[in-house]
């Protein structure tokens, strides 16, 4: 098997070897992954922190293993970033809506930044993350449980189909947290059908990958060292910590405030809309 840190000199041939189909999908993998989230601040923070992912689990399966020039120049610098960017030029040329997940949005600095006193951005971006993560890890363990070769067009069509699949939960998700906290949340629900959905197909595939872990591919029943459990474990609880200090905090956002009135009464001035392209 083909592991990428077999030699980790940092030379013309070594590191042109590394240029194969899969530096072609990390291009074409970002500049899909634009369309989907539509901000380049967690995209510019998922492609590094998808790095970090692949050093946590290197240690179950080697595939992850890369030298350190192949993590920082070739994927992020290299393929990562310029797909991230040439994604996000097409969106502003093309007028296509924009998302602000972190609620930063004529903010005037990072701490009046809505993610950290909303209870409903918050949790999204650690709903979005938590599943990106898990589609992330589960693209390459499904190759292994079903014994798939890299270059199989399976993986490339899963992509595509978690592309437009992955554009509707999210767009489902956006208007939800931008309309949280509106009058016309009352008047103008938001079903959650495609984020359930989303959870069902990666929990699934998170079963089977689960269940074919052992006799397949080149994954290695290896415990997990505790310089990588005890971070992610305490990353997660301090998330989870923090969301619920935003939920229950004194003054919260709510689903819709009070008003006096039923919602035909408020103004047609004052109504805040609710973009839905």
């Amino acid at each position: 098997m083909h592991t990428y840190d077999d030699n980790c000199e940092l030379t013309l041939e070594n590191f042109w070897d590394n240029f194969d189909h899969y530096y072609l999908v990390h291009c074409v993998d970002w500049l899909l992954a634009s369309f989907v989230i539509r901000d380049s601040y967690i995209l510019h923070w998922w492609h590094v922190f998808d790095e970090v992912v692949e050093l946590s689990a290197q240690h179950v399966l080697p595939h992850f293993r890369e030298c350190w020039w192949d993590h920082i120049i070739c994927d992020i610098l290299l393929s990562n970033i310029p797909a991230v960017i040439l994604g996000m030029y097409i969106i502003r040329a093309t007028g296509i809506r924009e998302y602000d997940w972190l609620g930063r949005n004529g903010k005037n600095s990072w701490r009046e930044w809505e993610i950290f006193h909303c209870h409903k951005r918050f949790g999204a971006l650690f709903y979005q993350q938590s599943l990106l993560l898990l589609h992330f890890l589960n693209g390459f363990f499904l190759n292994n449980a079903y014994l798939i070769f890299p270059k199989h067009f399976f993986p490339v069509a899963r992509l595509l189909l978690w592309f437009g699949f992955g554009a509707v939960a999210h767009r489902e998700m956006y208007i939800d947290i931008v309309s949280w906290n509106t009058p016309e949340r009352k008047e103008h629900p938001v079903e959650g059908r495609y984020r359930w959905l989303a959870v069902a197909v990666l929990l699934t595939e998170s079963i089977i990958c689960w269940k074919y872990r052992l006799g397949t591919g080149n994954i290695l029943d290896e415990p997990t060292p505790m310089y990588i459990w005890l971070p992610w474990s305490i990353g997660f609880a301090s998330c989870a910590s923090f969301w619920f200090y935003l939920r229950f905090k004194k003054g919260h956002t709510v689903k819709y405030p009070g008003f006096e009135g039923d919602l035909h009464t408020v103004p047609e001035g004052r109504r805040p809309r609710i973009k839905q392209e």
